[in-house]
């Protein structure tokens, strides 16, 4: 086992004695010099406790001292305060169960000790984005000082037995506490499961001051965090110790215990490990069962600081016992009548957070296992069933012969290889038993394949591990566990941490019972009787005594940023997980599809599966030359730029955990802003393509692929197009191998990916519900009339109305997450407008996508489409498929597809083609030769296409303003101008995925496009005289019309000699609401008007 600290510094910083259970960054920086000169002289004294908030950068690493230095070094960077291990540099506990001198709570600490540990505590926070900036930090760490201060008194500092001054206590926040107990967890050096720790929830329980309240509350809420054998990781924090007390403690070891009775010949029935509590609570008075056995549950004993110990009987629907079946050898394990509790439950480890002792804070999570069947009930100290099960199974059978009777008196390698065979059958039969009775429970391979993940990409992240103990986290069975390979592990213990308490609960009880003169409290269940409190309850201002002026101003949301599973690390930037490319690309004919594959879980089902499809589809791109597989799998998280791009098809496969959550290697991809998903995911004309997984167990209905469900949400929201059907919902309730789980998902998502790869066009987007939503469609099944009467009113437009313009600038705010306002200047070329007026816009299909079109259809883009109407009012299929129709809108009818001369096949069904975009619909056929068709059928298909819609703003600009060469008259229309360009601005509100706003506005500048301008109502306003007062409000893109007035009044005020004695038209009084973003768009006008004299 390594020290952290004998390696950095080459000497013993770790003394052995009583009084040292703390080393400092600043002490091992300022060692160093020291210890090269004398290591005699390398003991610390236990007062001098230190922090710093950078560590000392003079500090070294001698050369060749260490290959791990520079891990460690990084580990103490990120940890100001290390507890000790027990451990020193002449000797190493490494290969005790239990270490001395490790850290307890339960003691008085020196002021100076409290204080930098809360220091060290908020440090961590800081660094996490708890606070909004530094001065939110330095606020609250002057409150918690003070607040310590404040409390802080003469007494006994237990480490050196000597008075001095104590240190209070602070309260700590909810938010704080949970991302506290998270980070203890993360901490334990000795926990396997610590993958979860992000999963963990608070039940704040700490207004909770009675014996009696302690153990209603804890048995009602630990009702609830069981969840029906669907388990929720959760502590339950009972107030804190004060100073000079021993603070709340529980007797049991665990929640679910089980009685050991001594008998009359010394022997145990039930569990030995229990023998003194059993003993210790019939001597409060409970009354055992009778008659006896050796799996009764033990009442749970709770003692309040300053109270008496009270007693509370296991409720049913806790107490029920899972019994230890065998599939293969179902009477023969009948027989041996082996049960367990359905989840552990520690009660007598504390959490240390910040300086603040929780020395009651039981914590339920779920069993690995190997804790029950290689442990609980094989230890010859404990239950010692192996002999048992061994004869039970028949391993006997022809081993006992003359003169051996029993298992003990076989050759040592005979009753290995025997306790082997039984071993590993009762494990199995352990975690087959909790599977049948849906409790929550993790087999060894799972947990250590987690964990090696989990310390892997932590290192990854942060350049060092996090602390383990092996000779803890080594599973029993050896070298067949990953885990066990990994050899030592740092050895050093950060702060916030789980421990135990200095005082055994008993024997305080013994000490203090002298002093009251009550009996014990023994109570019923009541657990309906006393008011419900919610399990995560959010205290509020009044009752946690937290100070509202910097709880409310100087936290990010302290109950939203921690208050769910994923949201203590900082949000994170969607335009930087994945940038998509929004400028438009003429792809050659047969570009590649590249696929990649993504997994997100808290156990290795959805990996396996994940590496199974990899498998799959290099042997399909062995026989598809233009498709590209991604080189390995990854987790969600890691999903890159080059991940999503117009040509790549994303399969993800995912797993829930917790309720239908996602995993933490999926929660970085899910914390991306939602604000961010709309305006900075915008793809151009086409997105990429998914098919997702989803790994749930239809047992659990109401979280059945919870977290598949939500990645699906994501990956839409982003532009995602679905294909495969989009999310497919395996049950591992039905499919219980990775290979099961996948054969049925292959079926669907190899025929799709083949038929893209065919002849792979540009991926588009999805459709969505935004500025364009009220297309028409040209249908077959209107009347010709109809139809002719449709055309010719879209080509009279065309002619007569809409003119040809292009965009000149365009301002759009800075892609920090937040949708801003579009300013779009327009070239109307040589027209001029009137202000307040409207314009219409006609985003047209740009010129590689109508080639893609005219390919698809194989026809000729000069050659005129035959609609049954007059040849003047025919437009040619290149201005047809140009400004006529939407081609990134899906067909909205399929009647044509009845007159296809083919036989019936499902790829081309109506199903197949609704979800598609219609361009992509019609080069989809055309890679299936259904397509080109005869010039009728050709025209049904384009009489089922959607018109394109146009979208209208209001003009933001003045012409008398933007074109100082025409003449301005007060109320009259502009004259023409003498350029041979005139301009106009419009305001953009840009929507998801918006035709214009989006896809149009993406493209180069001097993209053409169709425009006409229109009268708006607003244009009243020029009419009313400059003198009237007038009271406007406007907000965001709605802004536009005002803008425009602003302008002109402000025309009008230059155009007035400096002499005249005209009052200035100052009676614009204007509430305005803007985003943050969009109020430099703004300003200059704003700025302008308000010099002119013109805003009141």
């Amino acid at each position: 086992m390594i020290d952290i600290a004998q390696i950095i510094t080459g000497t013993d910083l770790w003394s052995a004695s009583k009084d040292r259970s703390l080393i400092t960054i600043q002490e091992l920086s300022e060692s160093t010099s020291s210890s090269q000169a004398s290591s005699s002289s390398s003991a610390l004294s236990s007062s001098s406790y230190g922090i710093t908030k950078d560590p000392d950068p003079s500090f070294t690493q001698p050369p060749g001292r260490c290959p791990f230095a520079k891990e460690f070094q990084q580990a103490r960077n990120s940890h100001p305060v290390l507890a000790s291990t027990g451990c020193t540099q002449e000797f190493c506990q490494a290969g005790r169960f239990v270490h001395t001198d490790e850290p307890r709570i339960g003691e008085n600490r020196a002021i100076e000790v409290v204080e930098k540990e809360a220091e060290g505590f908020l440090q961590e926070l800081y660094r996490e984005h708890f606070f909004v900036n530094e001065e939110a930090f330095t606020t609250r760490l002057h409150d918690i000082l003070l607040e310590i201060r404040t409390s802080a008194h003469n007494g006994i500092i237990r480490e050196g037995k000597q008075h001095g001054m104590i240190g209070g206590n602070w309260q700590q926040t909810p938010a704080e506490l949970e991302f506290g107990i998270r980070r203890a967890w993360r901490n334990a050096r000795k926990c396997i499961m610590r993958s979860h720790c992000e999963e963990l929830k608070l039940c704040d329980l700490r207004n909770v001051t009675s014996s009696a309240e302690m153990a209603s509350e804890l048995v009602r809420h630990m009702c609830e965090a069981f969840n029906g054998g669907n388990v929720l990781p959760t502590v339950f924090l009972f107030p804190p110790r004060k100073m000079n007390t021993r603070g709340p403690m529980i007797w049991n070891h665990q929640f679910l215990e089980f009685a050991g009775y001594e008998m009359d010949d010394g022997s145990i029935l039930g569990d030995p490990m229990s023998a003194e509590l059993t003993k210790a609570i019939i001597g409060l008075g409970w009354q055992p069962p009778n008659p006896k056995s050796r799996w009764d549950l033990l009442p749970l004993v709770v003692m309040a600081d300053n109270d008496v110990p009270a007693m509370i009987k296991i409720p049913p629907e806790l107490g029920n016992l899972v019994e230890i079946r065998h599939p293969r050898f179902k009477d023969r394990f009948d027989s041996l009548d082996l049960k367990w509790v359905a989840f552990p439950a520690l009660t007598r480890l504390g959490f240390d957070i910040g300086g603040v002792q929780y020395t009651a804070a039981p914590f339920i999570g779920w069993f690995m296992d190997a804790e029950i069947g290689v442990r609980d009930l094989a230890d010859s100290f404990r239950y010692n069933v192996l002999p048992d099960v061994a004869k039970t199974l028949g391993l006997l059978d022809g081993k006992v012969e003359d003169g051996v009777e029993s298992l003990d008196d076989l050759p040592e390698y005979e009753r290995l290889s025997i306790l082997n065979r039984a071993q590993t059958e009762l494990t199995y039969a352990v975690y087959w038993s909790y599977q049948q009775v849906k409790v929550s429970m993790s087999d060894t391979l799972t947990a250590s394949m987690k964990w090696c993940r989990y310390d892997d990409d932590f290192k990854a992240k942060n350049g060092y591990r996090l602390p383990a103990d092996p000779y803890w986290l080594a599973p029993p069975q050896g070298s067949i566990v990953p885990v066990w390979h990994r050899g030592g592990a740092p050895n050093y213990q950060p702060k916030p941490m789980i421990c135990k308490h200095v005082q055994d609960p008993i024997k305080a009880w013994q000490r203090e019972k002298k002093d009251w003169f009550v009996a014990t409290k023994p109570l019923n269940i009541v657990a309906n009787i006393l008011p419900k409190r919610p399990i995560f309850e959010e205290r509020s201002t009044s009752s946690d005594g937290i100070p509202s002026t910097w709880k409310k101003s100087h936290i990010q949301d302290t109950m939203g940023l921690l208050g769910e599973r994923h949201a203590q690390r900082p949000t994170t930037d969607l335009k930087t997980l994945i940038p998509i490319d929004t400028t438009p690309q003429d792809l050659p004919s047969s570009p590649k599809l590249y696929v990649s594959i993504y997994f997100c879980s808290a156990g290795t089902f959805a990996e396996k599966v994940a590496q199974k499809l990899h498998i799959r589809l290099r042997d399909l791109a062995k026989c598809i030359s233009n498709v590209s597989i991604s080189s390995q799998v990854e987790t969600l998280d890691k999903l890159e730029a080059s991940a999503v791009t117009p040509s790549t098809i994303v399969l993800i496969v995912v797993s829930s955990t917790g309720q239908g959550e996602v995993p933490t290697n999926g929660s970085r991809f899910i914390n991306m802003r939602h604000e961010k998903t709309g305006q900075q995911l915008a793809v151009s004309s086409a997105s990429f393509k998914y098919a997702i997984y989803g790994n749930g167990d239809s047992r659990y209905a109401a979280t059945y692929n919870g977290a598949a469900v939500t990645v699906e949400q994501k990956i839409r929201q982003i532009g995602g197009l679905p294909i495969a059907g989009g999310l497919y919902q395996g049950d591992t309730a039905l499919q219980s191998t990775a290979l099961q789980a996948l054969s049925p998902w292959w079926a669907k998502l190899r025929p799709s990916i083949q038929d893209l790869a065919t002849d792979s066009p540009k991926l588009k987007r999805a459709n969505s519900d935004d500025d364009y939503s009220n297309g028409q469609t040209l249908r077959p099944t209107d009347s010709c009339g109809e139809a002719q009467s449709r055309i010719r009113t879209r080509s009279t437009q065309l002619q007569i109305n809409f003119h040809a313009a292009t965009v000149k600038t365009m301002h759009q705010p800075p892609r920090d997450g937040h949708q801003g306002t579009y300013l779009v200047t327009l070239d109307i070329g040589p027209r001029v407008h009137e202000d307040m007026s409207c314009v219409q816009v006609l985003p047209v299909n740009s010129p590689p996508k109508v080639r893609r079109a005219l390919r698809a259809l194989g026809v000729s883009g000069s050659a005129r489409i035959s609609l049954g109407i007059s040849d003047a009012d025919r437009p040619t299929y290149s201005a047809f498929l140009t400004e006529y129709i939407d081609l990134d809108l899906s067909f909205q009818s399929f009647e044509w597809l009845r007159n296809l001369d083919t036989h019936p096949n499902p790829a081309m069904s109506e199903d197949k083609l609704t979800p598609l975009p219609s361009l992509d619909a019609l080069e989809y056929l055309h890679t299936l030769d259904i397509l080109p068709t005869g010039p009728a059928l050709t025209s049904q298909i384009c009489l089922a296409l959607p018109l394109l819609h146009p979208r209208t703003y209001s003009v933001a600009s003045s012409q008398c303003y933007t074109s100082p060469t025409l003449s301005f008259n007060k109320g009259s229309k502009p004259k023409a101008s003498l350029s041979s360009t005139n301009s106009l601005d419009i305001l953009v509100k840009p929507l998801p995925l918006g035709r214009f706003s989006h896809t149009f506005l993406s493209s180069p500048l001097s993209t053409p496009l169709r425009y006409r301008l229109l009268p708006s109502s607003a244009s009243s306003l020029l009419a009313i005289p400059s003198k009237t007062p007038l009271i406007i409000i406007a907000t965001g893109a709605g802004f536009a019309p005002v803008r425009c007035l602003l302008q002109r009044r402000i025309a009008s005020a230059s155009h007035q000699p400096s002499s005249s004695n005209q009052p200035s038209e100052n009676n614009i009084s204007l509430f305005l609401g803007l985003k943050p973003l969009d109020v430099p768009l703004f300003s200059d006008t704003l700025n302008e008007a308000a010099a002119a004299g013109v805003l009141e």
